[in-house]
């Protein structure tokens, strides 16, 4: 141990110091040390006045101990160790020692600071980095940085997008030098917007002007941030021409199919007028007058569709109904009725597994049903009774009793209102009473042909 007679406060330096100090002759033996290299070792004072620099450090063995003190008698050194304490842990420690002499002695005068947390920190972060830059370097979409108008940085997918195949062709170059000259002033003004602040991001499509001199449709999005303590504006983008063609496709797709289902939905009906020619054009009507009483009640396009569809195919459950019934010029009897009432729930059948947008298997079935649970197949009420289906219920009646029947001449437009008027809040739901009769009475809006 070094002595200084006299000299307190070397002492009370040296132990109350944070960095761990201890002095060694020039064979690394410990001669003396502080609280702080203690505990940082995990040993008593007194097991460290017995030790060598050996038994502690990590990283050399004895003979590159020896020549690291020769180096060390020469000049001041700092560097970074291992060491190991006294339960196995190894840290890592920063070293700085200066050759001295004491007493004629020559001693080395070391100061350790434990900096294994922070080697630890710097490792995470190098491992975020790492995987960071993975992460950005192998994008499938284009990462892109923007100041000043230059292009600061982009991944190799952005330059791929561009046509290049080094982000080093891209970089510190225009970036309107990219933009097909139609699109610079909307993409000009979407930056600068961002960058005063009055949206919370850029997003915006344009043609891209790419080393071949094609062009390609774009997708970008972009935020005002800072890049090298600047503002930038940094952001994705991504190729989407291929995207668009194929959701002008599928459009083309949906237009189609329901193309086609119009037409077959035509069909359907035509084949049940052929069945029973004296009401050939009722379900076309009886459709139009449900679409034109839906709009007075503010329904949207979509629920209109519907209603069009489920008129064309109200009757298609007649197609079982005996042709004879159908035709037949006088009043049904009672048997006859019945069947005529199966038509609604037949068509049910036919059309139940049929994937509709809409409601319509169970808008025909519910057809003929009234307000008051009078109405057939099931005698269901008021809110049990679809929407849809109180809607074609009054056009099913307006149309019907306006045209002619096998067994009677058709009674007119006004008639008809008069039967939905009585009948509503029992039979028929006020509401679409009072759309019939806005449309057709005041309105005078005329029957379909």
């Amino acid at each position: 141990m070094i002595t200084r007679s006299g000299d307190s406060r070397y002492r009370f330096s040296i132990d109350n110091a944070i960095d761990g100090i201890h002095i060694l002759d020039t064979d690394g033996n410990v001669l003396d040390a502080n609280r702080a290299f203690c505990d940082m070792l995990g040993y008593s004072r007194d097991e460290i006045l017995r030790m060598n620099v050996c038994d502690w450090d990590a990283q050399w063995n004895k003979e590159q101990l020896k020549t690291k003190i020769q180096e060390i008698l020469g000049k001041r050194q700092s560097f970074e160790t291992l060491h190991r304490r006294k339960d196995g842990a190894v840290i890592h420690v920063e070293v700085a020692v200066t050759a001295g002499s004491s007493e004629g002695r020559t001693l080395l005068f070391a100061s350790a600071r434990d900096i294994t947390e922070r080697r630890r920190a710097e490792a995470a972060r190098h491992e975020s980095e790492e995987r960071f830059r993975s992460v950005v370097e192998q994008s499938i979409a284009g990462l892109y940085v923007v100041q000043d108008g230059m292009i600061r940085y982009v991944n190799p997918r952005c330059a791929e997008i561009f046509g290049y195949s080094a982000a080093g062709d891209v970089i510190e170059r225009p970036v309107l030098d990219f933009v097909s000259p139609e699109d610079r002033a909307a993409v000009e003004r979407s930056i600068a917007r961002r960058l005063a602040g009055e949206s919370q991001g850029v997003r915006c499509s344009f043609r891209a002007v790419r080393k071949d001199g094609t062009e390609t449709e774009i997708g970008a999005d972009g935020r005002a941030s800072s890049y090298g303590g600047r503002p930038a504006i940094i952001g994705l983008l991504q190729d989407v021409t291929e995207r668009k063609k194929a959701e002008q496709q599928i459009v083309a797709y949906i237009e189609r199919l329901e193309r086609a289902l119009r037409s077959t939905v035509r069909v359907a009906s035509a084949i049940g007028e052929m069945r029973d020619p004296y009401t050939a054009g009722h379900e076309r009507r009886v459709g139009e007058i449900a679409v034109l009483i839906g709009a007075e009640l503010g329904l949207d396009q979509v629920r209109l569709d519907g209603l069009r569809v489920s008129g064309l195919l109200h009757d298609v459950g007649k197609i079982n109904v005996p042709a004879e019934i159908l035709a037949k010029p006088g009043r049904l009897s009672d048997l006859e009725y019945e069947f005529v009432k199966l038509h609604a729930r037949q068509g049910y059948e036919v059309l139940k597994d049929v994937d509709f947008r809409w409601p319509v298997a169970e808008t025909v079935l519910q057809h003929h049903e009234r307000l008051d649970g009078t109405g057939y197949p099931r005698g269901l009420k008021g809110e049990q009774i679809l929407p849809e289906a109180r809607i074609l219920a009054v056009a099913d009646t307006l149309e019907a009793m306006s045209a002619h029947r096998p067994y009677r001449p058709g009674l007119g437009l006004h008639p008809a209102l008069d039967e939905i008027e009585a009948g509503s809040g029992t039979r028929y739901e006020p509401e679409v009473a009072g759309a019939c009769a806005r449309l057709f009475r005041g309105k005078n809006c005329p029957l379909p042909a």
